[in-house]
């Protein structure tokens, strides 16, 4: 079977995220594609004038970005609460402090630089839990630190990031990325360098497009070994 390539932008501040994460992990799971795949999320910022301190509730923030009044955005956000819900996410949409996710990227640049795929992608998932689950400000280094050190990463190497602009630059070289294909929404997949899904869709429907994908790329891997003499 041709292995199943992922890649994702996505940003801790924006919970369709955190569920299309969640669907994408159970898709591949539930696919049986843990061997096969390889998943690597890409750095997005929704709002990169967002301030390194908290400013307000989301439901006002919400409320402003869109234009809608603080009842309609409150509706939102049980809307979005109950759809992750729904998927079993334990997701605290309203009371979420909002700040940069810039040094969150950086640190996960360094999460998938010193860890193993899979242990960087667990360390995601945590930042995500920190960020809805126990309100921590994606912003504060410091605040994630702990979480870092569990995850496996050296308080040398942390420290490093700490002090320095390391990452900077990668983090801004895959939101550049996210440009030059348009995206302006996540999460977006890309699956095996060729194949777009925008959104968070549901385990069931990821699961049906990976299956298609890799019948799709099988046939075409299988079509290219044919030639005058047959197939070899």
């Amino acid at each position: 079977m041709k292995k199943l390539s992922v890649k994702f932008f996505s940003d801790y501040a924006c919970p369709f995220c955190y569920i299309g994460e969640t669907h994408l992990k159970r898709a591949i799971q539930e696919s049986g594609l843990e061997n096969d795949s390889d998943v690597t999320m890409l750095s997005f910022e929704l709002d990169p004038t967002f301030p390194n301190h908290y400013v307000g509730p989301s439901t006002q923030l919400l409320a402003s970005k869109y234009g809608i009044s603080l009842s309609q955005a409150s509706e939102e956000i049980k809307k979005v609460e109950t759809m992750a819900s729904d998927s079993d996410i334990a997701l605290d949409y309203v009371h979420a402090r909002y700040t940069s996710t810039f040094p969150a990227h950086r640190l996960t640049k360094l999460a998938q630089e010193k860890l193993s795929s899979e242990k960087a992608n667990q360390f995601i998932d945590r930042l995500f839990q920190a960020m809805f689950e126990e309100h921590r400000e994606m912003s504060d280094l410091e605040a994630l630190k702990p979480l870092a050190l569990e995850a496996g990463i050296s308080e040398e190497d942390f420290e490093q990031l700490l002090n320095s602009d390391d990452y900077s630059e990668q983090v801004r070289s895959e939101e550049a990325l996210a440009k030059q294909y348009g995206v302006n929404a996540v999460p977006y997949f890309i699956i095996n360098d060729k194949y777009a899904i925008p959104g968070a869709l549901p385990t069931s429907e990821m699961k049906k497009i990976f299956n298609k994908i890799l019948e799709e790329d099988q046939i075409i891997a299988e079509g290219a070994a044919c030639g005058v003499d047959g197939c070899k």
